[in-house]
């Protein structure tokens, strides 16, 4: 790849809905991933799921009727029981035995926000995947308050206690993991930074707006997230909060 070359500009996704709406529907920065995953015609070849976890969140399930073949790599032992996995790996992706120039597509939902090291897991990325393979990812946006908050309360050593007082969603899963977050990727300057020199031809970036966030804040304070939303991150493309990017090989 040559590396003085510039990638697109970001596209503004889901700003047409008013803002009675995304409050009433919050899920739509989902089904617009999903939307865009499966218009890939890749997704009907062999696919990988990064960070895949014992299961498909549920925004995810739709795919998988779409998806010629799923196999998954995790660090967490569940990923042995994971239902839709015709191959498995448990460990880090980036020193996983995934075998190389393989997937038509892979995908990492909510995952790149949690890696340290980007560049070792974009030049991972890229070599499992043939020719003309496509990388999908969603994640917070690093410029959203979200990611700042979410930073912050790491760093200071409450993330314990607010998994504790989040507690589970109406899945069973935790409303706030347990694996460091960083945001070193989060951004487009951030992935072409970590991608530079790897050999991708395309990278896509896209945005989307989430009210969700204000569920992390105890009631009397829901006003500052929710003024935000309303004043910036569903109008503001590079303020919203869910950050999506496409890398075609």
């Amino acid at each position: 790849m040559n590396n003085t070359q510039t990638f697109p500009e970001w596209v503004r996704l889901g700003t047409t809905a008013g803002w009675n709406e995304l409050v009433v529907d919050r899920s739509g920065f989902q089904r617009e991933f999903v939307r865009l995953v499966s218009e890939c015609p890749q997704l009907g070849g062999r696919v990988l799921d990064i960070g895949c976890g014992s299961r498909l969140p549920d925004p995810l399930v739709d795919l998988v009727r779409r998806i010629g073949s799923l196999d998954g790599v995790d660090p967490d032992p569940g990923v042995t029981h994971h239902p839709f996995l015709e191959n498995r790996w448990q460990g880090c992706f980036e020193t996983s035995a995934v075998p190389s120039s393989t997937y038509d597509m892979a995908y990492a939902y909510n995952v790149v926000e949690h890696l340290s090291e980007p560049g070792p897991f974009f030049a991972k990325v890229h070599q499992v995947l043939k020719p003309g393979g496509t990388f999908w990812a969603l994640t917070p946006n690093q410029h959203h308050p979200f990611a700042l908050l979410s930073r912050s309360i790491e760093l200071i050593g409450l993330k314990g206690f607010a998994r504790r007082k989040m507690g589970s969603n109406e899945s069973g899963e935790m409303c706030v993991n347990d694996y460091p977050a960083y945001y070193h990727c989060n951004s487009p300057s951030a992935v072409q930074r970590a991608i530079r020199g790897l050999g991708f031809s395309r990278a896509t970036f896209y945005f989307h707006p989430c009210l969700q966030w204000d569920t992390y804040f105890p009631p009397f304070l829901r006003w500052f997230p929710r003024s935000y939303d309303f004043l910036a991150g569903t109008r503001v493309v590079s303020l919203m909060q869910i950050f999506m990017m496409r890398l075609d090989k």
